[in-house]
């Protein structure tokens, strides 16, 4: 891999022990698994039938496929008093990575303005999770009005210096005085518990040609197929609900929106041929990452809708 791959690596590796160092508190050690007082059991989240397989364990959680739809999600899932507490003291490594300019993250940001443009004319926009303000700092560039909801007090802190119109508060508990023209939630979406009652919320927000833009993992990246436990989508906590094309889709229809633009991004070739070639997947020392040998090259694994995080537009309200 080049010296640029490997250092988005090494901060994705960074993000990652913060991560699992959060999680030691709520695990218990005799079997690995999160004490059952911090955990509820749930339906899929998706189409409500509880009907599934156990897939693996993963730092101390449990994810399943739902047989009626393909849903990927955790189950047993914290409790929403613990999700609280969890991230009420969680790290900030997220927003240091991405306060360094780290063009990768500039690449997606404008990528995602770009399908926001081609559907909704500049106005205001609301980021849900805006940690330090870096998305919105893009998007004041391009001519957007700004605003952003951030829960962590110091990330909270910096957007609203930055000059971001910022709230500091559950969204069910604000207020805004403002409608948005788009509402973006970039990699925070797989974090919500109930995706649907949040879609719901957050369409009362819009204007009536407004849209909402998501960035999230998806279940049906080749890179997670392939790796599976091994894959860092898998947390074990954080991502409740790895949704993929078709259940974007099925709860996007549930919630009277229609997707007008869905794409993948961040194609993962390079992981997937570290862990072919018997190598740790993020660590190892291939330098292809445009192509799998004899099977799929990154436009094909793109077109086919792989890639490892999907980007979508929702809208068209019914």
């Amino acid at each position: 891999m080049s010296q640029t791959v490997k250092e988005l690596h090494n901060q994705r590796k960074k993000l990652w022990n913060a991560s699992i160092a959060s999680h030691k508190k709520y695990i218990d050690p005799e079997n690995g698994l999160f004490k059952p007082q911090f955990l509820e059991s749930r339906n899929c989240p998706v189409c409500g039938t509880n009907d599934y397989i156990v897939l693996f364990a993963k730092e101390g959680g449990q994810y399943v496929k739902c047989l009626s739809c393909s849903m990927v999600y955790i189950n047993p899932v914290f409790t929403d008093e613990a999700l609280n507490d969890y991230y009420g003291k969680n790290h900030s490594v997220q927003a240091e990575l991405v306060e360094d300019g780290d063009p990768f993250y500039e690449k997606l940001y404008n990528s995602g303005l770009d399908s926001i443009e081609r559907y909704s004319p500049k106005g205001s926009i609301l980021d849900i999770g805006c940690s330090s303000g870096i998305f919105l700092n893009i998007a004041r560039e391009r001519e957007w009005t700004t605003y952003g909801v951030e829960l962590n007090v110091g990330e909270y802190s910096i957007a609203s210096k930055r000059g971001h119109i910022v709230y500091n508060e559950l969204l069910d508990k604000i207020t805004f005085e403002a409608q948005f023209n788009a509402v973006t939630l970039w990699d925070v979406f797989e974090h919500i518990k109930d995706g649907g009652f949040y879609l719901n919320m957050m369409k009362k927000l819009l204007f009536k040609k407004g849209i909402i833009f998501l960035q999230i993992p998806s279940s049906d990246a080749l890179a997670a197929r392939i790796l599976q436990e091994k894959c860092n989508m898998f947390d074990g906590l954080e991502h409740v609900n790895l949704y993929g094309v078709s259940t974007i889709r099925r709860l996007a229809d549930k919630c009277g929106l229609k997707i007008l633009d869905i794409r993948t991004v961040i194609p993962e070739i390079g992981v997937i041929n570290n862990y072919l070639n018997y190598e740790d997947p993020y660590q190892g020392s291939i330098d292809n990452k445009t192509d799998i040998p004899n099977l799929i090259n990154e436009n094909e694994l793109n077109e086919r809708l792989m890639g490892y995080k999907l980007q979508v537009v929702l809208g068209g309200m019914k």
